[in-house]
């Protein structure tokens, strides 16, 4: 596997609200669905059950020694943030790729100019909430990584990445087989699922605890059933608000990729 340096950056995940005139940007996304899928459960403070651990072992590798930090900003911030120099550590590790969710907008932009200066190649900056990246901070995003060289994407939502066309994060999707789901089945002669081969799981892990569940099911309905079932089990924690860019909730577009991929291969 190619030697892929990982930056990961989010508010941190402390059940809190926000007093007038401050805001709320939290980690839950990176610390309890990524990380946990990305390390074996050796870090954030989700967990996967034992039975799809195990089966995910036999999938894919640990990547725990890919991630270089962990970047965490308070939950709660200001709405308005002049001096975002106050939140940012002074440095930032050498890395390949940087994967921001849940980051304040005053502090995004200058958390990239000092990833480009760390030798950020490759901006991932999932959009499972509306607030977290409007079109504004998208562009101003854009500008700054088109400036320094660096590739980007802002996928809405994380399960919705295909390939782009970059380099680096083409790459990404491959090596660490993320992105939109993609999986295959083998059946035994009387139409029983007996194995399931991840070929790409969604980040959050969703595609695992899946593709775990419907060994043993029978191809076609039943199996598409099964892998709705499931897939809404594993409770996604994408925002249920209306995006007003894509008219419907960022959940609701993330359960039609889950279900769209368990019909175009579990159907006979």
């Amino acid at each position: 596997m190619e030697d892929y340096r990982l930056l990961l950056a989010a508010g941190k995940d402390d059940p809190i609200f926000p007093p007038p005139f401050y805001c709320r940007y939290s980690g839950e996304y990176i610390l309890r669905k990524l990380l946990p899928n990305l390390t074996f459960n050796k870090m954030g403070k989700g967990k996967i059950s034992s039975d799809c651990l195990e089966f995910k072992k036999s999938q894919v590798g640990d990547f725990t020694q890919n991630i270089v930090d962990i970047v965490l900003f308070p939950t709660i911030l200001p709405e308005i943030i002049d001096e975002s120099d106050d939140y940012l550590p002074d440095n930032l590790p050498e890395h390949d790729v940087l994967i921001a969710a849940g980051v304040h907008p005053d502090i995004f932009p200058e958390l990239l100019k000092r990833a480009a200066e760390a030798g950020c190649k490759a901006l991932i900056a999932p959009r499972e909430d509306p607030k977290w990246i409007d079109k504004y901070l998208e562009k101003t995003l854009k500008n700054i990584c088109e400036k320094y060289g660096i590739e980007y994407a802002f996928p809405k939502p994380f399960c919705s990445l295909k390939k782009t066309g970059f380099y680096y994060i083409d790459n990404f999707l491959k090596e660490f087989k993320l992105g939109r789901p993609e999986y295959e089945v083998q059946v035994d002669d009387k139409g029983y699922i007996t194995n399931v081969n991840v070929i790409r799981s969604a980040p959050c892990g969703a595609t695992y605890y899946v593709a775990c569940g419907l060994i043993g099911k029978k191809i076609g309905e039943e199996a598409v059933e099964e892998a709705n079932k499931l897939w809404h089990a594993y409770a996604c924690i994408a925002s249920n608000a209306i995006d007003e860019e894509i008219k419907d909730s960022i959940m609701h577009i993330a359960a039609h990729i889950n279900l769209q991929v368990a019909e175009n291969t579990l159907k006979i």
